[in-house]
């Protein structure tokens, strides 16, 4: 192991999954030699360890001590074939549930804060899980990915996230094909996630990919608020919120300012109240823009402007509420996405390329071990709020920051 073995033994130890029921075995009773749902414990932690590849897993299950051993239930060595077969046949039935039951639990632990305001938060946002120009998965529809024909597999997801939680829980995901979108994908997942987990969220939030007209009526139609991004694939809102916004000569109504990797940060928020049919958006209440100014080394700046429409008044949330509302979105893509990325280099390793089931079980795995580093990356936080960390997930450091300073 490497030299933060010691820091991957104590997470080890910590990790922790209650397996669904659905979650069956699907190998044949004779010559089974390891426990089902140990295999699946010990993918889920060496994921969490930051773990790539099966034969990395393998040598983990080779160098584990024998408590760790005993907690996880795997013997003194597991092959990499043995693991990729697992993952191969497995299905992803059960898996949702076992996100669920984690997340609960999570989410009752006295370790783990909120972030400072007034209504929860769900982010949704898509996430590419594996493309490819090369491997032919089956189960997966290629497209034509260029003027030569080339043909191109992809698979995506929709994530929710719970951004207004500091650990930031992934709950629920939506896979995405290669001729699928996002939309029909929100579709499918806010009614579900709504049902399961909507007493712990008032507003959703989503990228400009997201934004459309049917999209805010559904969110508003399942009791909820919504803030979605605005770009040029909605030229009317957009080009109104530029406009409406523009000759705006008051002061900002809210503003912040951090240091980050070395640079100021400094974010200004000017709102507009939209009147009764100003818009054809439904339930439109705000139109925000955000201007992000960072202060660089050298005396140089650069200015992002964003823009939102929003379902929610300042009798809702005040405007300093509003600034952290838009900021909480971007902690899907600061944490989520970059620990997926980064960390566990989601889209770019694929320990098993079976089939599109297989690419799935090993997404929700990824969920599990996302949790569980993000679980404990949020109680370093409350011991450390802004300082440096060692964490099972990362070799040899993470810079772990409070949520309210994404």
């Amino acid at each position: 192991m490497s030299g933060v073995s010691g820091q991957r033994r104590r997470a080890l130890r910590w990790a922790e999954v209650e397996w669904s029921q659905q979650v069956v075995d699907p190998r044949q009773t004779r010559g089974r030699r390891y426990e089902h749902r140990g295999l699946l414990m010990l993918l889920v932690a060496a994921f969490a360890c930051g773990l790539k590849s099966l034969r990395r897993v393998e040598d983990l299950a080779t160098d584990l001590g024998a408590r760790v051993r005993q907690h996880l239930a795997v013997p003194k060595r597991v092959s990499d074939p043995t693991l990729w077969r697992l993952l191969a046949r497995q299905s992803t039935a059960g898996l949702r549930q076992t996100v669920a039951v984690q997340v609960r639990r999570l989410l009752k632990s006295p370790d783990v804060e909120k972030v400072a305001l007034p209504m929860g938060v769900l982010s949704v946002d898509g996430k590419s899980l594996w493309t490819s120009q090369q491997h032919q998965v089956a189960g997966l529809e290629a497209v034509a990915n260029d003027e030569a024909g080339t043909p191109l597999w992809r698979l995506g997801t929709l994530r929710a996230v719970l951004t207004s939680v500091v650990a930031a829980p992934c709950v629920d995901l939506e896979f995405i094909g290669a001729k699928e979108g996002e939309s029909p994908a929100f579709h499918q997942l806010v009614p579900r996630v709504v049902e399961s987990w909507g007493e712990h969220f008032q507003v959703i939030t989503a990228d400009a990919g997201l934004t459309a007209a049917e999209n805010a009526a559904l969110v508003r139609s399942l009791g909820k608020h919504y803030l979605l991004g605005l770009k040029g694939n909605q030229p009317t809102l957009h080009g109104h919120a530029i406009e409406s916004l523009a000759d705006k000569r008051c002061a900002a109504r809210a503003r912040t300012e951090d240091r980050a990797r070395g640079e100021t940060v400094v974010r200004e928020l000017w709102t507009h109240a939209l009147k009764p049919g100003e818009v054809e958006f439904a339930g439109a209440q705000l139109l925000l823009c955000v201007r992000q100014t960072h202060l660089k080394r050298d005396g140089t700046q650069s200015i992002e402007w964003r823009y939102f429409v929003t379902s929610l008044s300042t009798v809702e949330l005040s405007f300093a509420h509003l600034l952290r509302l838009v900021r909480l979105h971007w902690a899907i893509e600061n944490r989520h996405h970059w620990t997926l990325d980064m960390v566990l280099e989601e889209d770019d390793r694929q320990p098993c390329l079976h089939s599109r089931s297989s690419l799935e079980v090993t997404a929700w795995l990824r969920v599990l071990a996302y949790n569980l580093v993000s679980a404990w990356r949020a109680t370093l936080d409350q011991a450390w709020p802004l300082g440096v960390h060692s964490c099972p997930g990362c070799a040899p450091r993470w810079r772990s920051r409070r949520m309210d300073a994404c």
